[in-house]
């Protein structure tokens, strides 16, 4: 007589393993969502002290812990969507970043949890970006500023560290695409109802580039989820990339445009008929860069060079200028803020002599290869160059190891963050950090063969 199966024996499939038993405590997972967004949505509205928000999410992130084996990373799915929201004085992304620390503690100290051994490829490019941040404190000016962006950093951590020790399968990550994917689309909705009462879409982050970002990056995630499903659902998911291009253009980010036209060419890439795709890509953005002008003129060459690509132009210019004076050390993590002023009204070259911009008490570089030369110097920028390439090459890896659409789908969402960077300070962006911790698992992850006749045995990391 043959022995049952167990839950953790896995089956191939036409997208790769295939868990027989399904996780049946992760069903609780939007039921807790949702009781956690209606307590956060009432405790905001009517103004209750921040101890009673903070113990409602401490109580609900408790009962996620423990009654699910990754609960607190569809949470964790979700914040992008949510980044201006805050908690009295405190961001819900900061929050959480908290919670998910101590949930992994509590994980480890009680033994539901065994902390993985990532490969080194996976950490160490991580580490050396972080080491040089924090040893930036050493030349900076302002401390208040250092400060900050070692709150970012940690924040960063956080994140990379939930999602690299809690997935230990591929198929999991499709759970996650999919909360991604629903957020996505009920950020559109709420775009929509901007543009239409105001001006621009900007979601819940309170930046248009910032959510047309995370809504280019749930296209490659709406497509992967298509691809595993069949029928009405497939049809349904397919749909759903309506909206996120309509949100998209709602955002009127420039930066967001050439995002979209990287992840789409990646997507190209990666099908099997890439030799008539990519070509049809290529065409199809010189087309959209001819045509979409004549539509708005926000994307035209005259309108960009008139307001200076809202200022980029210039900031970027400061931002240079800033390096050439510290090349090695760079001005210190989160110290352009501080200094952008003054720097735009008496650098030289500048153009920006009447503007919103010079009112505030700073503004960021925009761009995050150029914020780190002039923050942190060209060991900044290499840093930052190994940690980006490092992990698009370990979820290349990851995609031709496992075949599975959600994997594949990882590495068009990093493409899309590391295009739209070009016009935007978030090096502690939670996308890039989720896919770098998604990529660590299911690279560190032993290997298991894929061939019909070979099912495999995998040996866990936690147990339920």
């Amino acid at each position: 007589m043959s022995a049952a199966p167990t839950a953790m024996t896995v089956a191939p499939t036409r997208h790769g393993l295939s868990t027989v038993e399904p996780w049946r405590s992760d069903r609780r997972v939007p039921l807790l969502g949702a009781l956690m967004a209606v307590l956060v949505g009432v405790g905001v509205g009517l103004g209750y002290a921040e101890y009673v928000l903070v113990g409602t999410l401490a109580l609900v992130m408790a009962m996620v812990s423990f009654w699910t084996d990754r609960g607190i990373l569809y949470v964790l799915t979700l914040v992008p969507f949510g980044e201006a929201l805050s908690v009295g004085p405190v961001t819900v992304g900061r929050l959480l970043a908290v919670v998910s620390v101590m949930v992994l503690a509590v994980k480890i100290a009680t033994g539901r949890l065994r902390v993985p051994a990532l490969r080194a490829t996976t950490w160490v490019p991580a580490a050396a970006l972080v080491a040089v941040i924090v040893a930036s404190g050493l030349v900076a000016t302002n401390f208040h500023g250092w400060t900050f962006a070692m709150g970012q950093v940690a924040l960063a951590v956080a994140f990379y560290l939930a999602f690299a020790f809690l997935i230990d399968r591929p198929e999991q990550i499709a759970g996650l695409l999919r909360v991604y994917v629903v957020g996505a689309v009920a950020a559109a909705a709420i775009g929509v109802y901007q543009v239409l009462t105001t001006d621009r879409a900007v979601g819940l982050q309170g930046d248009a580039n910032i959510y047309a970002l995370y809504q280019v990056a749930a296209l490659p995630a709406a497509l992967a989820l298509a691809k595993l499903s069949t029928g009405g659902r497939r049809m349904l998911w397919l749909l759903t990339i309506l909206p996120l291009l309509a949100s998209v253009g709602a955002s009127q980010s420039r930066g967001a445009l050439l995002a979209l036209g990287a992840t789409v060419l990646v997507l190209a890439l990666q099908h099997p008929r890439r030799r008539i795709l990519t070509p049809l890509v290529a065409l199809g953005g010189v087309v959209a860069y001819l045509v979409v002008p004549l539509l708005d003129d926000r994307y035209a060459v005259q309108r960009v060079s008139a307001d200076r690509a809202s200022g980029r132009l210039d900031i970027w210019f400061t931002a240079w200028h800033a390096f050439l004076e510290h090349p090695w050390t760079g001005i210190g993590a989160g110290n352009f803020v501080s200094q952008s002023i003054e720097r735009l009204t008496t650098e030289p070259g500048v153009e920006l002599i009447k503007s919103h911009l010079l009112t505030g008490e700073g503004i960021e570089v925009h761009n995050i290869y150029l914020e780190s030369l002039a923050e942190r110097g060209v060991f900044g920028l290499a840093t930052l160059a190994a940690f980006l390439g490092c992990t698009l090459w370990v979820l290349v890896q990851a995609a031709r190891r496992y075949g599975h659409p959600a994997v594949t789908a990882l590495t068009p969402m990093l493409v899309s963050y590391c295009a739209a960077a070009f016009f935007l300070s978030v090096s502690n962006s939670k996308l890039l950090w989720m896919l770098a911790g998604l990529g660590a698992a299911l690279l560190s992850r032993p290997s298991v063969s894929r061939l019909p006749d070979q099912p495999s045995r995998l040996a866990p990391r936690s147990s339920s």
